[in-house]
């Protein structure tokens, strides 16, 4: 069964690469390159938050976004939005997910192999030299042909879109992007506990890969997850400030602050999309404050190391 499921996985890919691909650069194709709306992007390490933002921002506003569905033709999702609109009668999100990922049809999903068609695999991080012109290209056509599809803003949660910001705004200059924080123990604590349930090993390594990942896999796990969110957002940051990315491009949001009262950050975010020109409609209102997690899940003494390190240096 496991064997039958892999070889209609790999026939799906080679199907969305080789034909909906294609397929999708015909039906949208246009003279006119400029984008309809502003795509927005997620930025933010692995365990802060941006599922949950991500799941609450497509509940209670009306934007485009990959979805499960979706991603079953992520040779060309835009197909799958302009002849079957899987989310246009979606219910309310439940704001379930595992390690990122949710399970519905109508849930956003990360969507890694649409991604692939036009970023490397490794080294996960992408600068400006090392992104390929013709596959960009290609991107912003995707990304358009979604916008199209939509006909309004559209929504992108990968996290490793963190790690690629340089050819993003270098190809896309219109891109607006939701920067996510959390605590930074909770964070390392978080990226631990997921390592122990992945992996059954609190020192072997669990997704995004920084450019000092060789650095990094040489520290003790306490370190090294503290490490991980700093340097990640020590990379969100540079690549914003070398793209010369406008702040005001930029709408920064705190997890602790959206579990607690998420209807204000919704107003915030609409009024960010206001400023930036970006005409979004409310769908639902925003749902009830999240509870936060308030026990350690770890080994309690690595928990410890966590706390004294992040508080040391």
């Amino acid at each position: 069964m496991r064997v039958f499921k892999k070889a209609k996985t790999k026939t799906l890919q080679l199907f969305g690469r080789g034909v909906l691909s294609p397929l999708e650069s015909v039906l949208f194709w246009k003279y006119q390159d400029s984008l309809l709306f502003p795509p927005v992007f997620f930025l933010g390490a692995p365990r802060s938050g941006t599922t949950l933002a991500m799941q609450v921002i497509t509940d209670v506003f009306d934007v485009g976004y990959i979805s499960n569905q979706h991603c079953k033709y992520f040779g060309a999702p835009a197909i799958a939005e302009k002849f079957f609109h899987p989310t246009a009668e979606r219910p309310r999100s439940g704001f379930h997910s595992i390690h990122g990922r949710t399970n519905s049809a109508y849930e956003p999903a990360e969507c890694g192999q649409w991604w692939y068609r036009f970023f490397r695999r490794h080294p996960r991080y992408v600068d400006l030299k090392g992104a390929n012109k013709r596959k960009m290209h290609r991107f912003r056509r995707s990304v358009k042909s979604l916008i199209d599809a939509f006909e309004r803003p559209v929504v992108f949660k990968n996290p490793h879109a963190a790690l690629r910001i340089q050819p993003i705004e270098k190809f896309i200059p219109e891109s607006l992007y939701i920067v996510v924080h959390r605590d930074e123990i909770d964070n390392a604590h978080s990226l631990l506990d997921v390592r122990q349930k992945v992996h059954k090993d609190y020192g072997k390594w669990w997704s995004m890969e920084p450019p000092s990942i060789e650095q990094l896999e040489k520290l003790p796990a306490p370190e090294q997850v503290v490490e991980q969110v700093r340097r990640i957002y020590a990379t969100i940051n540079q690549d914003l400030s070398l793209s010369d990315v406008k702040p005001s491009k930029c709408f920064f949001l705190k997890y602790e602050d959206l579990c607690d009262d998420p209807a204000k950050e919704m107003d915030r975010l609409e009024q960010f999309f206001k400023d930036n020109e970006c005409q979004i409609e409310r769908l639902n209102p925003p749902p009830k404050p999240f509870p936060r997690r308030n026990s350690i899940t770890i080994d309690a003494e690595l928990y410890a190391e966590v706390k004294k390190y992040a508080e040391k240096h």
